[in-house]
């Protein structure tokens, strides 16, 4: 219907259009195509790497018009430095991080063998006690950026057939103590009519479903609910995290996936936190070719998705 001439650049030299002509037919970009064409419910912004190699941020809008839909707004912001920067941050991040796992092994072993070389107090038992976890919490935080760096590095996928139901029974059967500590009612719930299987890395898997809920179980106050629904779309597996929490503010949503990014409502910020468990959601997401999003509103709790294809491409 229109487009301009940054458009006309971007998406290749000498690009000709008619009006209502099919958008398929005009733009060669798979994921751009599919932003255009998704539904409402689906996630309105992804990556676009064009031929050149420069990556734009696309989201697009649904229009209206007397309150009926006309068609749909795409906006494309060219990113390509930023991504530049991230890669080398990610770098920089992953030398240090593997360099600090030494010393935390040391400074930890040589706390817990003080009481093994003279009786200590119970201040100094306190004092090493609090050393313990501090650097517990910080080999916490170096595990998260070497998992992540690993994930974003490309390694290769382990994958394999995994039973749903099973997966995700063990992922909320993990969580539950944690749920029941803070009186909260944490259910799942399986679509009857969704395959049996699904073909992805089975440790990846397991490790963003567990960062979703143990998110919404953290930001859910006392007697809340979380609710994990499992459903199919298309050939895409939808795994739904809904929590009655705290709820998300519309400035923090667009960055909720960033490395190292908090929210800045005092709920979150009070949460203890690195900033990784939902950076690792997006980076296993991608890594299967799915995608993770979220809709939120304050005080009304959050709803997490996260799509993955049922068959990884080249293996159909």
């Amino acid at each position: 219907m229109l487009s301009n001439p940054a458009a006309w650049r971007v998406l290749g030299p000498g690009m000709e259009w008619e009006e209502g002509q099919a958008i398929d037919k005009l733009i060669n970009q798979k994921e751009l195509s599919a932003l255009l064409k998704s539904s409402a419910r689906e996630a309105n912004s992804t990556e676009v790497t064009l031929p050149d190699g420069k990556v734009y941020y696309a989201t697009a809008s649904t229009v209206l018009a007397e309150g009926q839909k006309v068609g749909r707004v795409c906006i494309m912001r060219d990113i390509t430095y930023f991504k530049q920067l991230d890669a080398l941050k990610s770098e920089f991040v992953a030398t240090v991080s593997h360099d600090l796992r030494s010393p935390l092994t040391l400074i930890r072993g040589y706390a817990t063998m003080l009481e093994m070389v003279g009786e200590l107090n119970e201040q100094q038992q306190g004092y090493v006690r609090k050393i313990v976890v501090g650097v517990e919490g910080m080999a916490h935080l170096v595990n998260n950026l070497l998992d992540l760096g690993r994930i974003e590095a490309g390694i290769g996928l382990q994958l394999e057939m995994i039973p749903v139901t099973a997966l995700v029974e063990r992922v909320v059967s993990s969580l539950q103590v944690q749920a029941t500590q803070k009186r909260m009612q944490l259910t799942l719930d399986v679509d009857p009519k969704i395959a049996a299987v699904i073909e992805a890395d089975q440790a990846l898997l397991q490790q963003g479903l567990h960062n979703l809920v143990e998110n919404a179980i953290k930001y859910t106050e006392r007697g809340g609910q979380v609710r994990v629904h499992v459903s199919t779309e298309n050939d895409n597996l939808i795994f739904e995290v809904r929590d009655t929490g705290i709820g998300i503010s519309p400035l923090d949503q667009p960055r909720l996936f960033e490395k190292f990014y908090r929210g800045a409502r005092q709920g979150m910020k009070k949460q203890q936190g690195s900033g990784l468990g939902l950076a690792i959601v997006k980076s296993i997401a991608e890594r299967h070719g799915g995608k993770v999003w979220v809709e939120s509103q304050l005080g009304k709790g959050s709803t997490f998705y996260l799509s993955l294809p049922m068959r990884q491409a080249g293996s159909r």
